[in-house]
């Protein structure tokens, strides 16, 4: 599902070089979990966003379901990320004015797929919010809001989840029933994850688990996920 081949990723600063990402290989296939933590700083979102496309490595190969990121355009790398991809942000990143229900919906409507009302309201009851479709985001707790953003992630069926703190900004119960049905949608679906957290115990609970410092990628375990 993802190949990460001796990726480097490099920016200037100041007139200094400075190495993000050292030669990182990374393989992950269909339907595993893999956690990454690794102190704030050290490239975490920036290896998720070279893998979403939206940033370019200075050197090295990815691919993604199949697809070599080398000689995309922009528009080739966001239709990707929209028929292949499901991303869940710490900060939920829902439309203020839409809807619960028209939010889960936009994805389907950005593709011009059909029925697109009809699945995300299919979506929001899989994650138990349908009773909820027709209000806004601040109308939600923040639990209630990070539903809707994984109903959304989901929605289009994406082969791969890219999820960035996704519990961040809960508490820790409600982190862990969002973890929860996180983990048992991925399952049910045989959708690959690769999930950035600072909470060990959340990155315990993917099949394997990698530690990223001073920009290279170390395994800690395999454990196999409990669901």
């Amino acid at each position: 599902m993802i190949m990460m081949e001796s990726v480097e990723y490099v920016v200037n600063h100041a007139g200094q070089r400075l190495e993000i990402l050292k030669g990182v290989d990374l393989v992950i296939k269909r339907g595993e979990t893999v956690a990454l933590t690794g102190p704030s700083g050290s490239g975490k979102s920036t290896l998720l966003a070279l893998v979403a496309g939206v940033e370019h490595p200075t050197s090295g190969r990815i691919r993604v379901d199949g697809v070599a990121y080398h000689g995309l355009s922009q528009d080739d790398l966001a239709r990707l990320r929209r028929r292949r991809m499901g991303i869940v942000f710490q900060d939920f990143h829902l439309i203020t004015t839409l809807t619960a229900l028209e939010n889960v919906a936009l994805p389907l409507e950005l593709a011009n797929i059909p029925d697109a009302m009809k699945q995300a309201r299919e979506m929001l009851d899989r994650v138990g919010l349908l009773s909820r479709a027709n209000h806004r985001p601040l109308e939600m707790s923040g639990g209630e809001q990070q539903r809707v953003a994984i109903a959304r992630a989901f929605v289009a069926q994406p082969a791969l989840i890219l999820a960035d703190e996704p519990t961040g900004n809960l508490d820790l119960e409600t982190a862990k029933r969002i973890m929860d049905l996180l983990f048992q949608l991925i399952q049910g679906w045989r959708t690959a994850m690769l999930l950035v957290t600072h909470n060990p115990e959340l990155a315990a609970r993917a099949d394997h688990h990698y530690r990223l410092t001073s920009g290279t990628l170390q395994k800690i375990a395999s454990q196999g996920n409990p669901f």
